[in-house]
């Protein structure tokens, strides 16, 4: 990976869970017990993998997200403190378990199961902290869960001038308002727009609420990315996958890191390698120490 210019400073608002992930020779049969070969618990959550990704470029990431206090939230705290993440944790039920999510990888296809409960019915405390929160703060990501702090996140940085990425994993409910404060949108293959049938219909839409840099991942195919009204693809390198679990969310904080020093194809480029990268390794933090080493 090519080194980074300077330190920048990226605010996440988004998910954060506890990831119990157990990697297994073979897929499991109906009723099978089967012996890992290796087990691993750590921080997940789209907006968590991104700012640690971002983190790992030697910035400076600051999460909101709702964790709490329970004892199961020590194990997602202390990999997110281990990654030089500052955790603004704004839970409004602190004491109630977190969101767990349980990852079966067959090291045999390399396909993984996730088994989880959802994080979208967790409510947070208002995001009031004004310019204690936004000092420094050159690029915001938000990953579309709690709608109303991501959308006092995103007004915020709209009225300093800050950049807002959004990762669009699926369109959910509520989230047309935070369209027009959106500068860059990275969507899954998944997502859709409601009446939009293809890409191109999608690509317009977004435009139309002001949308003007927007990408889809499409896993080993090229992403396609849109600027300035022309559609074009962005390629991606042929690795052997070892483990792909979290690529998608370490290719969004990469890109807060690029884009803050590249043009948007570059920057998607650049960010698309990481998540490559990524992909070569067992475990959700190895690809850092490789783009660490010298």
């Amino acid at each position: 990976m090519e080194r980074y210019m300077r330190a920048h400073n990226g605010l996440f608002v988004g998910q954060c869970s506890v990831e119990l992930v157990y990697y297994l020779p073979h897929a499991l049969k109906p009723g099978q017990r089967m012996r890992a070969e290796r087990q691993v618990a750590f921080a997940g959550g789209t907006a968590t993998n991104a700012a640690i990704a971002f983190s790992a470029f030697d910035n400076v990431s600051s999460l909101v997200t709702g964790l709490g206090e329970h004892p199961l939230s020590e194990v997602a705290r202390a990999d997110i403190m281990d990654r030089a993440v500052a955790l603004i944790d704004l839970d409004s039920l602190p004491h109630r378990p977190p969101s767990v999510g349980v990852v079966l990888v067959d090291l045999e296809s390399h396909v993984y199961s996730v088994a989880y409960a959802t994080t979208y019915a967790r409510k947070l405390r208002s995001l009031d902290l004004g310019e204690a929160i936004f000092h420094d703060v050159e690029v915001v990501l938000l990953d579309g869960a709690y709608m109303p702090q991501a959308l006092e996140a995103a007004s915020m940085a709209r009225e300093r001038g800050i950049p807002v990425v959004l990762d669009a994993g699926v369109w959910r409910e509520g989230m047309q308002p935070l369209l027009p404060l959106v500068d860059y949108l990275i969507a899954s293959r998944a997502f859709r727009l409601p009446k939009c049938n293809n890409v191109g219909e999608m690509f317009a839409a977004l435009h139309s609420f002001g949308v003007g840099h927007i990408a889809v991942t499409r896993g080993e195919k090229p992403v396609l990315a849109y600027e300035d009204g022309v559609i074009s693809e962005i390629p991606i390198a042929r690795v052997r996958v070892l483990d792909s679990l979290g690529a998608g969310d370490i290719l969004h904080g990469a890109f807060c890191h690029y884009i803050l020093e590249r043009d948007f194809k570059n920057a998607l480029e650049m960010a698309s390698r990481a998540a490559t990268l990524s992909c070569t390794a067992l475990g959700p933090r190895a690809w850092i120490e490789q783009i660490k080493s010298p």
